[in-house]
């Protein structure tokens, strides 16, 4: 495919892998089988920007066509005929792909047959195509969308240059009318007697919807076919593309399943189609949640090798995750300049479209101060950066479905924020978790426990701290009800964690302290650091227009003086643990020097207190 500038993260699956699915070798007959390539990821995870850039680097040199299935519901036919409207420009160096079976399903379903009179129908198939060769202007309103496109390009319509007397005299008649009445479920409504290719058509333009769909897209995949047999295939040097967004609508869902119900009955004439689309929804017929490759993976022979043994239909899917930005690939996308990149990675995880919109606001801007209110940011319309983004990537749930995921933020995992005794008798909460894991908003924290994804996490946290004090569901009241909960469970580390978030810093602080008086050998240290770092990982709603190191005095303040080296870690690591604590990393040196004190002050494992100091040089 021609070149582009590619995509952080994604060349492994648009460069590589659907380059050598569209490559197509000089002077191939029978081509080689082809996956469908499915991109997943949440909302903003980059799918339609991989569609966008492989469809830059096809261009005018490779077939491709592009829909968008998300702004309108649309039938499979539909769909179907606007790829063929595409496919059928002239590309470079290629010849023209002509759609004479698909152009003959939708004269007739334009002309909008009788189906109470077999006769009458029979004269309406031969008056629409003796009529015109261009479309009747019922015809017209079947694939409006598709003509007016070709208008606004200023071209001719594709079909608008074959005669239809070709179409239905000689060899073409009859291979269409045996093919025809073989194409999906015709055979028994077509007239065992009256085999004639108007009855055929007839029957087509009566048919019901899923019918009509299904013959749609046999005719579609033949006409590909036809293309690329015979004497013109040499001159053929690139499989076509077809671009689907949003899959996942009820269109593209039908849509992809009829297709490889036909594919899968040729497989011994591969269809010359390389079909990319993007889903921001699981399906199970793609095999367990967790099993799509990342773009790294990607490739014909891995595809080959993890094809389902029967070779069905759903073998040719292939589900590829637009996993998050690495910090590196981060740096790449947002171009960041001096310490910028670590702040936004540990903000956002690497989510694509949070990157690229935090570097649309922050610009140049080195971390500092200013940052910790980065959230409150407020654009020409006045709306929060937050509240933006939560409106951007929570489309798909409903204002019921938002105000649940808000009180499921306050949890560390999705498993402990929807336990019963947590969840004042909400019984909603399973519906959510579904849809949570369907629009692939979970991932797996660091105890391979399912989790919200952090970006996400991070703003429906915003959301909660920002609830009014009547509020029935305020931090106060959750994170309390958390933390009560786990006390009585004799859980006392997740206790503590909610503490923090309530900022109690004298409980953390007697906690840990007479933890660590009980440290005797140097294995004792590391069940300690671990706690320590549990409870510090707890949510915040600290001020954003104070100083970091202003804060921590504050915060050791509330502890007796005889702990105050302690708090002083334990709020410093607190507010390092969040990238809007401490954007410029000014804390490190108090984390340093307060675990050089506790390693002088420890029984044992001070040489282990004094290691974990240089990690902060």
């Amino acid at each position: 495919m021609a070149g582009g500038d590619g995509l952080a993260g994604r060349s492994g699956v648009v460069e590589d892998f659907v380059g050598s699915c569209v490559r197509r070798e000089a002077g191939a007959g029978r081509g080689a089988e082809l996956p469908v390539v499915v991109l997943t990821g949440p909302r903003g995870s980059g799918k339609t920007a991989a569609l966008a850039d492989i469809l830059e680097r096809c261009r005018d040199r490779v077939p491709y066509g592009h829909s968008d299935l998300d702004r309108v519901a649309k039938p499979p036919r539909t769909i179907i005929t606007q790829l063929a409207f595409n496919l059928s420009r002239k590309f470079e160096g290629q010849p023209r792909i002509q759609f004479r079976q698909l152009w003959l399903c939708t004269l007739v379903e334009g002309a909008e047959l009788n189906a109470e009179n077999r006769e009458k129908a029979r004269a309406q198939v031969r008056q629409a195509l003796a009529a015109d060769a261009e479309f009747s202007a019922r015809t017209h309103s079947v694939v409006s969308d598709v003509a007016d496109k070709a208008a606004q390009a200023g071209v001719i319509p594709w079909w608008s240059s074959l005669a239809a007397s070709t179409l239905l005299h000689g060899v073409e008649a009859l291979r269409w009318r045996n093919w025809l009445r073989r194409a999906a479920k015709l055979r028994d409504a077509t007239p065992q007697r009256s085999p004639n290719l108007q009855d055929v058509l007839v029957d087509i333009g009566v048919a019901d919807d899923d019918v009509m769909d299904e013959v749609f897209c046999a005719a579609f995949l033949a006409d590909l076919r036809e293309a690329y047999r015979g004497r013109g295939a040499g001159r053929r040097k690139a499989n076509c593309v077809a671009l689907l967004d949003n899959v996942d609508s009820p269109g593209g869902v039908r849509l992809l399943d009829l297709l490889l119900d036909i594919r899968q009955r040729h497989r011994q004439e591969p269809d010359p189609l390389v079909v990319v689309a993007t889903s921001r929804q699981w399906r199970l017929k793609w095999g367990p949640q967790g099993s799509a490759r990342t773009p790294e993976q990607t490739g014909l022979d891995d595809w080959a090798r993890n094809r389902e043994a029967d070779l069905g239909p759903n073998s040719w899917w292939y589900p590829v995750e637009l996993r998050d930005l690495t910090p590196a690939e981060a740096v790449e996308v947002g171009r960041f300049g001096g310490g910028t990149a670590p702040f936004v990675h540990g903000l956002t995880r690497g989510h694509p479209w949070g990157t690229r919109e935090i570097r649309s606001v922050l610009g140049e801007q080195a971390p500092g101060p200013a940052m910790r209110a980065f959230l409150e940011h407020r654009g020409s319309d006045e709306i929060s950066f937050a509240e933006r983004a939560r409106d951007y990537l929570l489309q798909d749930f409903d204002p019921v479905q938002r105000e649940v995921l808000v009180g499921l933020s306050a949890a560390p995992n999705l498993e402990l924020a929807t336990r019963a005794e947590v969840r004042a008798g909400r019984d909603d909460d399973a519906d959510v978790l579904h849809e949570i894991r369907k629009r692939l908003w979970s991932v797996l924290d660091g105890e391979n426990r399912l989790a919200l994804h952090p970006w996400l996490r991070r703003l429906l946290l915003h959301e909660l701290a920002g609830r009014p004090d009547d509020h029935a569901e305020r931090w106060v009241v959750v994170h309390d009800r958390h933390r009560q909960h786990h006390k009585e469970s004799g859980n006392i580390p997740l206790a503590l964690y909610h503490a923090m978030a309530l900022r109690d810093l004298g409980a953390v602080v007697a906690h840990l302290q007479r933890q660590f008086e009980q440290i005797r050998t140097e294995a004792d240290v590391a069940p300690w650091l671990a706690r320590l770092e549990l409870i510090t990982a707890a949510p915040n709603r600290l001020r954003t227009d104070r100083e970091p190191r202003e804060q921590v005095d504050e915060l050791a303040r509330l502890v007796p003086p005889a702990d105050a080296d302690l708090a002083r870690l334990v709020a410093a690591k607190w507010l390092m643990s969040d990238p809007l604590g401490d954007p410029g990393r000014t804390l490190r040196g108090i984390v340093r020097s307060e675990f050089e004190q506790l390693a002088r002050q420890a029984r044992a494992g001070f040489v282990v207190f004094f290691g974990e100091s240089e990690k902060y040089a």
